[in-house]
């Protein structure tokens, strides 16, 4: 199975290249992305394409996924985080593109202060990971996220993706509006609940959980957080013990890498013959592979992937 991420629905001809694509199984709506559409809109432009298709709608929630919610003013001002935090300095916070910086100072919970300057601006939306002997991200479901999950219970969607699930409360957030915004529905097991697993308080719940815990639940290996926030040599054993636990998990992010640099490379191939050894049979490309090179992307797996 692949899953492909979405651009922004005003990117009218990708997004309906990608839907359409008859390689493409499901597709994935990123809503940490900014919209030129309230969320109703958005997902109604993606399910006019989508539903006819009967092609699997997934909407990600950003839940407990630390973000950047304004363009940060650098030196002159913090950087503005969308949770609140409770951090154990020393800490770092990291960017895309492994860019680490020292936290000196955390102001009212959610600016915080470093040294030295990210290499890049850092711009509203953007995901960031705290790494800390003690992190502490206080609320759960943003107001966003809530609108999203009333948007696609109108439009039908079945599907939704949670980050940063690292415990049952988190679980629950999403059930509990899932069971307000679709009353009716009694039977959660109509729904796709997909676990994005991206820190190693996810790792240690899934590994810990009893089976019947997460039965009715699809877990996601979420490879590029994942890898931030608990380190290269920890992955085989976090990768492994997500597909123990659910044989039907999805491998996502950090695929096909070589395409930012021009080609799908031969460490990219041994990547996913590796992931397959361990027993993914399911994938998501991120949002940059699928939004900057969906056309090389989809010829590497229509050739290769079989």
């Amino acid at each position: 199975m692949l899953i492909v991420s979405l651009p922004p629905v005003h990117q009218k001809e990708l997004l309906r290249k990608i839907i359409t694509h008859p390689k493409v199984d499901a597709v994935r709506y990123n809503t940490g992305m900014s919209s030129a559409y309230p969320p109703a809109e958005t997902v109604r432009r993606i399910m006019e394409i989508a539903r006819p298709l009967k092609k699997p709608v997934y909407i990600d929630l950003k839940g407990k996924q630390l973000r950047v919610i304004e363009w940060a003013n650098l030196p002159e001002g913090p950087i503005v985080l969308n949770h609140e935090i409770k951090v154990e300095l020393p800490a770092k916070v990291c960017f895309r593109g492994d860019d680490c910086c020292e936290i000196i100072e955390v102001v009212n919970g959610q600016e915080i202060y470093v040294d030295p300057l990210p290499k890049a601006p850092v711009g509203r939306g953007q995901a960031v990971n705290i790494l800390s002997s003690k992190l502490e991200i206080k609320g759960g479901l943003l107001p966003l996220d809530h609108e999203y999950i009333k948007a696609g219970l109108r439009e039908n969607v079945t599907g939704f993706l949670l980050s940063f699930v690292e415990n049952q409360v988190d679980i629950k957030e999403l059930e509990d509006a899932i069971i307000e915004y679709a009353p009716g529905f009694n039977d959660l097991h109509e729904f796709e609940r997909m676990l994005k697993i991206e820190s190693q308080a996810g790792v240690d719940f899934v590994r810990d959980s009893k089976p019947t815990d997460l039965h009715g639940y699809r877990l996601v290996a979420a490879r590029d957080d994942l890898m931030i926030q608990i380190g290269l040599k920890a992955m085989p054993e976090a990768l492994t013990s997500i597909i123990n636990r659910d044989s039907q998990a999805i491998c996502a992010s950090r695929l096909l890498l070589g395409l930012e640099n021009g080609d799908v490379s031969l460490a990219d191939l041994s990547d996913i013959n590796y992931m397959r050894k361990l027993g993914y049979e399911h994938f998501m490309l991120s949002d940059g592979v699928s939004r900057d090179h969906f056309d090389k992307a989809m010829k590497f797996w229509e050739n290769f992937s079989d």
